[in-house]
């Protein structure tokens, strides 16, 4: 049987992969952050990342190919490991996290996650997945809106 603490390390494993990747060899990228969510039938999943002391979209990054396309393709393969982990849970019979918050420093290797069984979107007439960056991060978030 599988359990909780392998599935978690597979999912960060690829996931700071597939940052990296991304990012390729653009300058001064210090940190990943990483957030997802997933309640509801609902998965949400991206890379953020600090260049340069400032925390940037994806597409925003200098000095790597940041096309819509690749960003596409990069969220897809976090939102596919995501689903891939569910199974993992349910079929362990395990309870899903419902938000992931990952911060991943390349320099130094420094892993730092923080997890959630909340329900925070599901039912709050306000909030999105897609400003929990927002949420974690406060003003040092890049802003959706």
């Amino acid at each position: 049987m599988t359990n909780e603490a392998q599935i978690l390390q597979d999912l960060f494993s690829k996931w700071v992969s597939i940052g990296l990747e991304y990012a390729g060899a653009a300058p001064d990228v210090r940190a990943l952050y990483i957030y997802a969510s997933c309640e509801g039938g609902a998965i949400f999943a991206n890379v953020y990342y600090d260049q340069g002391g400032t925390v940037i979209f994806p597409d925003d990054l200098k000095g790597g190919e940041a096309s819509t396309a690749r960003v596409r393709a990069m969220q897809r393969f976090l939102r596919e490991d995501l689903s891939a982990a569910n199974k993992e849970f349910d079929g362990a019979g395990i309870p899903r996290p419902t938000e992931y918050k990952v911060y991943y420093e390349p320099s130094t290797r420094k892993l730092d996650v923080q997890l959630s069984r909340e329900l925070i979107y599901e039912n709050h007439p306000t909030k999105i997945p897609e400003r929990g960056i927002e949420d974690w991060l406060g003003d040092r978030a890049p802003k959706l809106f």
